[in-house]
């Protein structure tokens, strides 16, 4: 047992580094055959107190190298989860993590996950032949509708967000620095911001759809109040709260809270700060560890208690019950780095994570 934490933000150098673990092999006990993946999937049923390694994989799920750059819940089922690799496709459990099995995926290379509000249909997005594109499907992955792709090789589909309100409207973002939007489950898209650099991830506010965010990697935050029709750039504001220590790559790290209206937080080498008024102003949470040489790299809010807080910094993790007033440390063995975190929607004690080399 090990204590342990995470969350999701993937800056675009580090996508395209391959990444590795190692694990020894394991048996079922009853005939199936089983797997140990690498150390790179873990759960906590405490809220991320402690964490059990869950590296099990079944039938073909026999690789020994998982980066784990994306997961998606299954909003009706939260022990039915979908992770997204590096290298391999995608993973799935319908087990709470007890077991993983391969779905099918033509992509190798998965930078987005993204599950509707019924369960049943699937987003991701990949690399297929060189291009990034996105896929979807009803059916578990048994078929895939393409349903994006980029002008050529080299633009990704950084990360994918549905709105949890309406599952017809979803937004993605883009290393070559757009911000996209689909209407219509993803049957045609449009382009709703051209950025100044790749966009990290785009977020949406707990309590209205139309209060939407986004991160590039240069640090800037931008907000629509209108579902992306205009936005703005909030570093002024920022800027103001902060007494102008705001720099521009302080911070990669976005989310929203997943149950209060207009409250966010951005997190990174500039440590932690949050906006509970919709980005107007912002307050510093003092991280415990030194952001500047270690960034954060993944931050979390359990969607019981927006006081819980979880964030990772290389290979340790930093868990605060009081809204970031104090702290509690834990720190895993080997090389590997929180990446990704996902909670149980119907029981949040549960907390998948997901690492990377």
């Amino acid at each position: 047992m090990k204590k342990v934490l995470i969350a999701s933000s993937v800056l675009i150098s580090g996508l395209l580094l391959a990444g590795c673990g190692t694990a020894p092999q394991s048996s079922s006990g009853n005939g199936t055959p089983s797997f140990a993946l690498s150390q790179s999937l873990w759960r906590s049923d405490d809220g991320g107190a402690t964490w059990a390694v869950k590296n099990k994989g079944t039938g073909k799920a026999n690789a020994s190298n998982v980066d784990v750059l994306s997961f998606a819940v299954d909003p009706t089922n939260g022990g039915h989860v979908y992770a997204g690799l590096r290298s391999g496709g995608i993973l799935e459990t319908t087990d709470a993590g007890d077991t993983w099995k391969f779905i099918n995926f033509q992509s190798g290379k998965v930078y987005g996950l993204a599950v509707d509000a019924s369960g049943k249909t699937l987003y991701a997005s990949g690399v297929w032949q060189g291009t990034g594109k996105m896929f979807k499907t009803t059916d578990d992955g048994a078929n895939w509708k393409e349903i994006y792709t980029s002008p050529s090789s080299g633009p990704l589909v950084v990360s994918l967000m549905i709105d949890k309100h309406d599952s017809n409207v979803l937004y993605a973002s883009t290393s070559d620095n757009q911000v996209i939007k689909s209407t219509d489950g993803g049957t045609s898209w449009r382009n709703v911001y051209q950025a100044n650099s790749p966009v990290l991830k785009v977020a949406i506010d707990a309590g209205n759809s139309s209060l939407i965010y986004f991160i590039t990697q240069s640090g800037l935050l931008y907000q629509s109040k209108d579902a992306g029709a205009t936005f703005q750039n909030m570093t002024d504001q920022i800027n103001k709260s902060l007494k102008g220590s705001y720099g521009s790559r302080d911070f990669n790290v976005l989310t929203t809270d997943p149950t209060r209206a207009g409250m966010l937080y951005l997190a990174g080498e500039g440590g932690i700060v949050m906006s509970s008024d919709s980005g107007m102003t912002w307050k510093r949470i003092a991280a415990l560890n030194d952001t500047q040489n270690f960034p954060i790299k993944v931050l979390a809010i359990d969607p019981d208690n927006s006081n819980d807080l979880i964030y990772g910094s290389s290979q340790a993790t930093y868990r605060s019950t009081n809204g970031g007033a104090a702290w509690t440390t834990s720190q895993f063995e080997g090389k590997l780095s929180v990446n990704a975190l996902a909670y149980n929607p119907q029981n949040p004690s549960i907390i998948y994570a997901g690492f990377t080399k």
